[in-house]
């Protein structure tokens, strides 16, 4: 397995970590209510997929610095780079929000919609170019 196949892969498992933090997180504000579980079961399950999806995340990140060469490129890998730092960001700051200033909790909806969005934006300029292009 090739170092681009194994980052194409663990992107699309941050990918798919992140529409289920989406999903939980909707069904524990009350915004969608067909999902029949408890929410003392959701909010253990959305943190411990978050906490998975950023360190997979960051995995990726320090696997993208240390191991690709340096030269020039089209415009799909510096995007790719800025979404993938952005999400890695806004991730890191959303867990801290959480965990330690639970003041900004009403902040915490708008960083996992920016976080999911800038990780599907990372998505299509990584893993979804491999898979149709190169693979």
């Amino acid at each position: 397995m090739s170092l681009l196949m194994l980052k194409s892969i663990l992107t699309t498992v941050v990918l798919i970590l992140a529409v289920g933090q989406a999903v939980s997180g909707l069904r524990m504000t009350g915004r969608l209510k067909r999902i029949p579980a408890p929410v003392r079961n959701l909010r253990f399950g959305h943190r411990l997929a978050g906490d998975a999806a950023l360190l997979l995340t960051l995995g990726v990140a320090i696997i993208c610095v240390t191991h690709q060469s340096y030269s020039a490129y089209s415009l799909r890998v510096p995007l790719h780079a800025a979404l993938g730092t952005f999400a890695a960001v806004v991730l890191i700051l959303k867990v801290i929000s959480a965990r330690r200033f639970r003041r900004y909790l009403r902040y915490a909806r708008i960083m996992g919609g920016v976080a999911g969005f800038s990780l599907l934006g990372c998505f299509w300029a990584s893993a979804l170019w491999y898979f149709f292009l190169v693979w």
